[in-house]
């Protein structure tokens, strides 16, 4: 599988035109080549409310290419600016089926920079730490990426389902283990937490709200 993320600039109050538009035209073209969209985010917190991502699965290659040729030109009729780019997965998540109640209304998009040599330990503290804690706390991973280029240093993408901002807030560490939560799981999640930020270059996330189309 490869994944596809689109960022959507769109144009000032074009955001119902826009999903009209995709629903009718452009997700029966993606579909037509085995593509799935996974999730289309708008700027919640940090950037205009314009601003907007999608994540697409495509079998392959090919699969991608044709289904850049389906699409319609009347699309950008909505468009201020977008621009693509290629994911590639490197963890168990996502699933290969995102069941429904996997989803959440609220996304936070984490951008990771590390080093090359560190991608397999990252994944190996998201997947035994970090993850289980806050999946504990009924949140729910959507995905980790990285670019199909290798790049030095490496970026990393997360995307976090929430159940609104202030359940993002609730499962920071620093809010402190709630009361009755498994001091194993907390503890290990905390030290698995502190090895990943130890080999993170930089970092930075934004909070972001699902289109439900």
């Amino acid at each position: 599988m490869i994944y596809e993320e689109r960022r959507i600039t769109l144009k000032r109050r074009h955001t119902d035109s826009f999903v009209r538009h995709f629903k009718t035209e452009t997700l029966p073209a993606i579909q037509s080549h085995g593509g799935d969209v996974l999730c289309t985010l708008s700027a919640a917190i940090g950037d205009p409310p314009e601003e907007i991502m999608q994540i697409t699965a495509y079998p392959d290659i090919a699969a991608w290419t044709g289904a850049q040729e389906a699409c319609d030109t009347s699309r950008l009729e909505n468009i201020e600016a977008e621009s693509v780019r290629l994911l590639k997965p490197i963890a168990s998540r996502p699933k290969q089926t995102i069941p429904g109640e996997d989803m959440r209304p609220f996304y936070g998009h984490r951008r990771f920079f590390i080093s090359p040599d560190d991608l397999d330990e990252f994944v190996h503290c998201s997947e035994e730490g970090v993850w289980p804690r806050i999946e504990a706390q009924d949140a729910r991973i959507l995905g980790l990426w990285t670019t199909l280029a290798s790049t030095s240093p490496q970026e990393v993408v997360l995307l976090t389902g929430y159940h609104g901002p202030a359940h993002w807030e609730e499962t920071r560490v620093w809010s402190g283990r709630p009361e009755g939560f498994d001091p194993e799981l907390w503890e290990r999640g905390r030290k698995l937490r502190e090895r990943r930020y130890d080999m993170t270059i930089k970092s930075w996330v934004r909070l972001m709200s699902r289109f439900d189309i």
